[in-house]
């Protein structure tokens, strides 16, 4: 395991003992593509922790580009028999020598760094990637497929104080630089949803929002990742713009609760909002309160132009998390507690790094 901090564990641990029916996982096999990321990370250490605890005895196939990363993050399972890294490009056509149950295709670029220096990677990762992997389980007869999807296919809100249901669709400016990811998002969806209309594979749509916590890249340029470094490194916040928008965010281990939610609840063609609404509060607000935790104060900085190309214009997107509720999904850390205990977390990992 990448992260042995005891806060850490104790997420693990919580997400592996949510009452889902883990026994449709026994003795089967998944596939999670950009395992090495954030979320796919704690995805590969819940399902080993359950392989530990309830002798599931899933195979999981982590799948990504980067055996260094690999070899980092899973270094705990490398010798397993209920584990396998399988490094390579989702962009390429796939032709694995193993077949898988499940597969969760978490393979994107996330930060607006990347959007911004591999725009047309982060395109294609969502569209070519996504339609390789649809080929392979079109060919394979898996038993469901999950597209993690994001808040920012519902573009911009088109009233100051709308809410996105999975209904919603605002404002995208699809004829704009920016417009890689979203619309990557929205085409990757499109894909799923026809298909499930011509080869009727049983595919959910987990809809994330600004995700954070421990298992980030150090070096993500999302607004919150960088508060956070901030805060871990106790630095003061530098907010690079007013810090007005308001967004839904999730604490990473609601967010991976939220995904099994949807794998093993979840029904075919559906899209869930995986978001904690309990509290929606400003980009400020979020950088005044790590300042405070760290005994620091919030800097304003112009943003470089190479960061700003990669910012989002949107400055609302709050999402309604009823849907997955309904799947008897509940976050357990709002906004102000996620963010200590990812601070926390991290303060340890990279005095270890």
């Amino acid at each position: 395991m990448y992260i042995k901090h005891k806060l850490y564990l104790e997420d693990v641990k919580r997400v592996a003992n949510e009452n889902l029916s883990w026994n449709d996982l026994k003795n089967k096999s998944l596939l999670i593509t950009g395992a090495t990321g954030m979320i796919g990370t704690m995805i590969v250490d819940v399902l080993m922790q359950k392989n530990v605890d309830d002798n599931l005895n899933l195979k999981i196939y982590a799948a990504g580009r980067n055996y260094k990363i690999a070899q980092k993050r899973f270094a705990d399972y490398l010798s397993s028999d209920n584990f396998e890294f399988v490094r390579f490009d989702v962009n390429e056509p796939i032709n694995f020598d193993f077949k898988v149950d499940f597969i969760i295709h978490a393979a994107s670029n996330t930060h607006p760094k990347l959007y911004s220096s591999d725009p047309v990677a982060t395109l294609m990762t969502n569209i070519l990637g996504t339609y390789n992997l649809l080929e392979y389980a079109k060919t394979s007869a898996i038993e469901k497929f999950l597209f993690l999807s994001t808040v920012e296919i519902y573009g911009q809100a088109l009233e100051n104080d709308d809410t996105f249901d999975e209904n919603y669709c605002g404002y995208i400016n699809c004829n704009s630089f920016r417009a890689n990811y979203p619309e990557g998002k929205r085409a990757g969806e499109a894909l799923c949803n026809a298909y499930i209309e011509k080869y009727k594979i049983n595919i959910i749509i987990p809809r994330l929002s600004r995700i954070y916590g421990a298992t980030m890249r150090l070096d993500d340029s999302k607004a919150m990742s960088e508060f956070i470094m901030n805060g871990v490194r106790k630095e003061n916040i530098i907010l690079k713009s007013e810090g007005l928008p308001l967004f839904s965010y999730c604490y990473l281990a609601d967010c991976v609760s939220g995904i099994f939610y949807c794998l093993l609840n979840g029904e075919c063609g559906e899209a869930y909002n995986i978001a904690d609404s309990s509290e929606i509060i400003s980009l400020r607000a979020i950088a005044e309160y790590i300042a405070e935790l760290s005994d620091r104060k919030v800097i304003f900085e112009i943003p470089d132009s190479s960061q700003a190309k990669g910012f989002s214009k949107v400055v609302r997107g709050v999402m309604s998390n009823k849907k997955l509720r309904s799947l008897g999904w509940t976050p357990y850390d709002d906004t102000k507690s996620g963010v200590k205990k990812t601070i926390e977390i991290l303060r340890d990992v990279v005095n270890n790094f």
